[in-house]
């Protein structure tokens, strides 16, 4: 009869399980086949201790649901070695012996390659060690004090030495030095963090971290570590996605990986660590060539004119001189602006930006990424940053005091990335936009009036590279007959997005008759509306003339039907749309059956008419028949 352990607390489990696999393990007589046996028995042991090592079990939220099972197999095999088949007969044959240890060996290795992310506890299960609160105190006090309280645990030190870790601490299943780096690149954050998808992938390619190959942009080459990394569960998607791997536009990383990338990025020399505050990046400049701003403290020591990189980290108030600026002599990165996912982090200044002009001539050669995303104050931008002939990505994206750029951009001919997206108080375009031949995103592009937008959208037709583009047509827009017709020569060109501000109703038919003229390049794939003026389909969104869009977003404006009134052909083609978004048309009657005749390929629909309501959201993986949601 088989002595069953019923506890199911972990901590008196496994070493009860322990004990009764070494009294087993005494029943083997000698012979000649003892050390083959021996050497099963310790195979099975260390897979036990390992799990034991961990002290992971007592923590973890699927104990029942996944483990379980498992442990309940395992533990009557080992009942069946040392008892035997029945409560009359042990084990005599070496057949019979050979078969359970391997079978006590397949239930081990199927317990410990349990993905390690299902061991971990969520966010909201974990332990009140691993939750940190705000507090009174300031942000430096209060996460020196949770390092302390950590180290204290042996918290970080258990983690990192457990076996069970030993898989993620090997580098050999990560793929080539670029996802490696990448991933080591997550240590830097603080924890609980949602990251931008975008910041950082602009980050990888101003490090060098990832670059171009033949085939595809470094962007590119970003996504697919993005998406490798989360597929692997090393990272974790942020907010409702269709496909996390490709879909997800942030993300975030559970604290015990975090605590492990701190360790390898430490061991690596890739970044630094206070000595005394080890679970943040170090303000100090240091033998990395990196410094970073945190907690409000800017960099002071020397070396400034080594660095290559300073980022920030989480300050929320830039306050440096212009004369530090001009000290970085061989700066690649200067990324102050925000990488948070929320739009609500601001990162302001007290000079409405003067101290930029602290960038010269010294930085012309080495320089390829700054960011200035999401800080306020910032009302112009100087003409010394558009000299910068090195410059590959600029991110100028919500900063929404901005007014004014130089008059003339075409020196920035290595430039492949331009956001000037939500920079709301901008009155037009430089001129030279239609010089930038390395052009792949531009985000933000302004058609105003003819005075203050020298660039047109004839001009971008001129940039062979351009894969991204989005357009913002503001209150005065002016644009010139069969203006919008010239988007389907930018031959390259696979994502799309045109948003209308609110227009008075005077400007509204204008602006309605203008927008009727669109004429698309044949393969693009991502088409976003955002505030469309027109209350009856136009003609140019339909199937045809869009064979190879994949996805389809259509947010706000006035549009009360998808359906082309009075033209069978057109209605009756249909979409190839993979990805479908209708939020905030509070004219448009949605019949779901019609969608799902219109859209045969839909994976994933969003339907919400206001802000204030759930919403439907579909996906086709879950099984169920849209009509019937």
């Amino acid at each position: 009869m088989s002595v069953t352990l019923t506890s199911r607390n972990a901590e008196h489990f496994l070493p009860k399980l322990l004990d009764r696999l070494g009294k087993a393990k005494a029943n083997i007589k000698p012979g000649d086949d003892q050390e083959v046996f021996m050497r099963s028995f310790k195979k099975i042991e260390d897979g036990l201790r390992q799990l034991e090592d961990l002290k992971l079990l007592p923590r973890l939220k699927l104990w029942e649901h996944t483990l379980f099972n498992q442990f309940t197999v395992l533990e009557r095999r080992v009942d069946k070695l040392l008892l035997g088949d029945d409560e009359n007969n042990t084990f005599n044959s070496l057949e019979a012996i050979t078969d359970v240890l391997a079978r006590i060996i397949e239930n081990v290795n199927q317990i410990n390659s349990i993905p390690l992310m299902k061991l971990m506890p969520s966010y909201t299960e974990r332990s009140s060690e691993f939750t940190h609160r705000s507090q009174p105190e300031s942000g430096l006090t209060a996460a020196k004090k949770l390092s302390k309280e950590l180290s204290q645990m042996g918290v970080e030190k258990g983690i990192y030495e457990s076996r069970a870790m030993a898989n993620l601490r090997s580098y050999e299943h990560l793929e080539g030095t670029e996802l490696r780096l990448c991933f080591l690149s997550l240590s830097i954050f603080p924890e609980e963090s949602v990251i931008k998808k975008r910041p950082l992938i602009y980050w990888w390619i101003g490090e060098g971290f990832i670059t171009a190959t033949q085939d595809k942009t470094a962007e590119e080459v970003g996504e697919e570590i993005f998406g490798k990394l989360m597929k692997q569960g090393l990272i974790q998607p942020h907010g409702n996605v269709v496909n996390a791997s490709s879909s997800s536009t942030s993300c975030t990383l559970h604290p015990w990986i975090r605590c492990m990338l701190i360790r390898l990025a430490k061991d690596a020399l890739l970044f630094h660590f206070d000595s005394s505050w080890p679970w943040m990046p170090s303000c100090q400049v240091s033998l990395d060539r990196r410094a970073w701003l945190v907690f409000d403290q800017n960099p002071t020591s020397p070396g400034e004119e080594d660095l290559l990189t300073v980022l920030n980290v989480n300050t929320n108030y830039l306050s440096f001189k212009r004369e530090w600026l001009r000290k970085l002599k061989n700066v690649v990165v200067l990324q102050l602006g925000r990488w948070q996912s929320s739009p609500t982090h601001h990162i302001e200044v007290d000079d409405e930006g003067l101290f930029l002009k602290g960038i010269g001539a010294q930085h012309y050669l080495s320089f390829k990424y700054l960011s200035l995303r999401g800080i306020s104050g910032i009302t112009r931008i100087p003409s010394c940053i558009f000299n910068i002939i090195s410059l590959e990505i600029l991110d100028l994206r919500a900063c929404h005091n901005l007014e004014t750029l130089p008059s003339d951009i075409s020196s920035l001919r290595k430039l492949t990335h331009l956001d000037i997206s939500e920079c709301y108080f901008l009155e037009g375009m430089p001129k030279g936009i239609g010089k930038l031949s390395s052009l792949q995103v531009l985000k933000g592009f302004l058609i105003a009036n003819l005075i203050n937008t020298p660039s047109r959208l004839g001009d971008l037709a001129k940039l062979k590279k351009l894969r991204r583009l989005s357009i913002y047509i503001a209150n005065e827009a002016v644009m010139h007959d069969n203006e919008f017709e010239t988007l389907k020569e930018i031959s390259s060109l696979r994502r799309l997005k045109i948003s209308w501000t609110v227009v008075s109703s005077e400007l509204k038919e204008k602006i309605s008759l203008q927008s009727r003229d669109f004429s698309f390049p044949p393969d693009l794939e991502k088409l976003d509306l955002q505030g469309i003026p027109l209350k009856e389909v136009p003609s140019w969104l339909n199937p045809t003339q869009l064979k190879n869009l994949k996805k389809l977003y259509i947010r706000g404006g006035e549009l009360c039907s998808l359906d082309h009134a009075g033209e069978e052909t057109v209605t009756e083609c249909k979409w190839r749309v993979e990805i479908l978004r209708l939020k905030y048309l509070s004219n448009m009657k949605i019949e779901l059956p019609k969608v799902e005749g219109q859209f045969p390929h839909l994976l994933y629909l969003e339907i919400k008419k206001d802000i204030n309501e759930e919403g439907i959201f579909w996906s086709k993986s879950q099984g169920q028949k849209l009509s019937n949601c």
